[in-house]
C-alpha cells in the first residue's frame, strides 16, 4: 500500500481512501472533509524520543498497515473519521520530531493539540527517560490530557524496567498507561480512544465549570444577590 509522506485524510465512510497533500488548496481539503464536517474533532499529538514508533502508530491506526523503515519524522498531520455507536468523530493526528533539534516545533503542535500520546519504547528503558524530559519541560504551562504509551511489545517477552518505572510514572501523572504494537497492531486503537475518551472528560469538566461561573450570584452586603 503506497503511503503518503506528507499529511493525509482517511474517511472510513468510503472504501477508497481519499489523500490530499498540505501544498494542495484549502477547498480541496474541506471538499474532503465536507462529509465529516457536523463531527467533532479531536486532536491528538505524538511525542517521545526518536525511533521508539510515533510514525509507526499513527500509520498503523490511520492505514492499517506497518511500515518498517521510515525516515526521521519533522511534522506530518495524518486525519481519520471514526465510526462510533454516538455519531463517530474526526481524529486528527500530529506527529512531530523526537529531535531536540524540532522542539520548537514539537512545542507549537503541543499547544495546538486536545491531548497527547506520550510514547516511549519498551524494549529501550533510556526512551521513558527523554519522553519524561520532554513532558517536564511543557507541563509546566499547559495541561493536556495525557496516555503513556509503552510501544514496541512485540519484542518484549516480559514486564521488563521500562514497563515497571512507566507505572510507577503513569501514576504520579495520572495518565492511563497502554502497551501498543506498531507492528502487530495490539493497542493501537485503544490508546487513540482512550487519549479522546480523556479529552472529552476535560471538555465536558470545563464546560461544567463554565456554567457554573456564569450561573454563580454574587452576594452583596446587605444579603441580595445578583445574577
Amino acid at each position: 500500500m503506497a503511503l503518503p509522506t506528507k499529511s493525509s485524510i482517511l474517511d472510513l465512510s468510503s472504501s477508497t481512501p481519499c489523500t490530499r497533500s498540505p501544498e494542495e488548496s484549502h477547498e480541496a481539503w474541506a471538499q474532503c472533509r465536507d462529509a465529516g464536517r457536523q463531527l467533532p474533532e479531536y486532536k491528538a499529538v505524538l511525542v517521545g524520543a526518536s525511533g521508539v514508533g510515533k510514525s509507526a502508530l499513527t500509520i498503523q491506526m490511520t492505514h492499517h498497515c506497518f511500515v518498517k523503515d521510515h525516515d526521521p519524522t519533522i511534522q506530518d498531520s495524518y486525519w481519520k473519521e471514526v465510526a462510533r455507536d454516538n455519531g463517530g468523530y474526526i481524529l486528527n493526528v500530529l506527529d512531530t520530531s523526537g529531535q531536540d533539534i524540532h522542539r520548537a516545533l514539537r512545542d507549537q503542535c503541543l499547544a495546538s493539540g486536545d491531548g497527547v500520546l506520550g510514547v516511549f519504547a519498551l524494549d529501550d528503558p533510556s526512551s521513558l527517560d527523554q519522553l519524561q524530559q520532554i513532558w517536564s519541560t511543557w507541563t509546566p504551562h499547559h495541561k493536556q490530557p495525557l496516555v503513556l504509551v509503552g510501544n514496541k511489545c512485540d519484542l518484549v517477552t516480559t514486564a521488563g524496567d521500562a514497563h515497571a518505572a512507566a507505572a510507577v510514572l503513569a501514576h504520579k501523572l495520572g495518565a492511563p498507561l497502554v502497551k501498543t504494537s506498531a507492528k502487530t497492531r495490539q493497542g493501537v486503537e485503544e490508546a487513540f480512544a482512550l487519549l479522546v475518551h480523556e479529552i472529552q472528560r476535560a471538555q465536558e469538566a470545563v464546560a461544567e465549570s463554565s456554567k457554573k461561573t456564569r450561573h454563580q450570584k454574587a452576594v452583596c452586603s446587605c444579603g441580595c444577590s445578583v445574577a
